[in-house]
């Protein structure tokens, strides 16, 4: 396909975006020149350049020039008056970005790709966690696309679920939130009765790739309850499925920061002896002891996670012996 004159600007101007607000320090005039401009003559360069910040600025993105250095200016992302401040994506708007980017997530020929999703992470935790799981895209079900349409639509859908004891139901679901964790796609969704309202403590989460197929229902409203977030049901990988147990695990001196990151709003922290405690409910115990040595945490209690921790660590010495 050839490109017009436009199609490029608009490639340069998202290239631009994307290198601006992933930049660690400030970025020189020849910097931007060499990388956006190479083909440009100096003054054609300061032309070129002026309009396209003109264009980001209409976007949001607000480019500044610093008090020039050496000679030479320099340019930087005007954080307050681009970003805002303390904003939190409602589950719906999540989605809906979500479906807005993933032709260019998901098309080989848009090279911006991986960059696009370290700037999709800054916004949502969502795309975070997919970025974690996967440098490429995945191809998407019909049953995911027909859920996340439902979710942006704002209506209920008709499914049938497998799970993991290998029953299989249908059901009339409100969806309410879409996550991604260690490459598999998980649904929240609330149960809706014969009369289109929703079942008092009937949401739960879904596996996406076990839904055996979905068919919406445009005439059933289903919106996204006011007080739903999504964060609230995220899991971690070894929380997946009913609670067995509370596991205890001791966290070294200089990891908070690590945990805090990688659990998020999973468990609590608490100063137990003069040592600090993570405290988390666990569904399998040979995934906790995994989740554990990979996160540098050692386990308390209970005692089968503690088993399941050293013999996974012996496993590994011997391996190496």
């Amino acid at each position: 396909m050839r490109l017009t004159r436009d199609d490029e600007r608009a490639r340069r101007i998202c290239s631009l975006a994307l290198e601006f607000m992933n930049a660690s320090a400030p970025l020189a005039s020849s910097e931007v020149a060499r990388s956006f401009y190479p083909d440009l003559s100096p003054d054609s360069f300061r032309r070129a350049f002026s309009r396209d910040r003109a264009a980001l600025a209409a976007c949001g993105v607000m480019v500044r020039e610093l008090p020039a250095s050496g000679g030479e200016s320099s340019w930087a992302v005007d954080e307050e008056g681009s970003y805002a401040q303390g904003a939190e994506l409602e589950p719906l708007e999540a989605a809906a970005l979500d479906v807005a980017c993933q032709p260019l997530l998901e098309s080989s020929s848009f090279p911006l790709a991986g960059d696009l999703r370290l700037a999709l992470a800054k916004l949502t935790r969502a795309f975070a966690e997919a970025s974690a799981v996967s440098a490429t895209p995945r191809p998407e079900g019909r049953a995911f696309r027909e859920l996340r349409s439902c979710l942006v639509g704002g209506h209920a859908a008709q499914a049938t679920y497998t799970d993991a004891q290998g029953a299989t139901t249908e059901r009339t679901i409100a969806p309410y939130g879409l996550f991604e964790l260690r490459g598999v796609r998980y649904l929240v969704a609330g149960r809706l009765d014969e009369q289109g309202l929703p079942v008092e403590g009937g949401e739960r989460t879904y596996r996406v790739d076990r839904f055996a197929s979905v068919r919406p229902l445009p005439t059933v409203p289903a919106p996204v309850p006011p007080d739903f977030c999504v964060e609230d049901w995220r899991r971690l990988p070894f929380q997946i499925g009913p609670s067995r147990a509370l596991a205890r695990f001791e966290v070294p001196a200089g990891r908070e920061e690590d945990l805090e990151q990688a659990a998020g709003s999973q468990g609590t922290v608490g100063q137990e002896e003069g040592r600090t405690v993570w405290s988390v409910s666990v569904s399998d115990m040979d995934a906790a002891a995994s989740w554990a040595v990979a996160m540098g945490l050692r386990p308390v209690s209970p005692d089968e996670l503690v088993g399941s921790w050293r013999r996974l660590l012996e496993g590994v010495a011997d391996s190496v012996g």
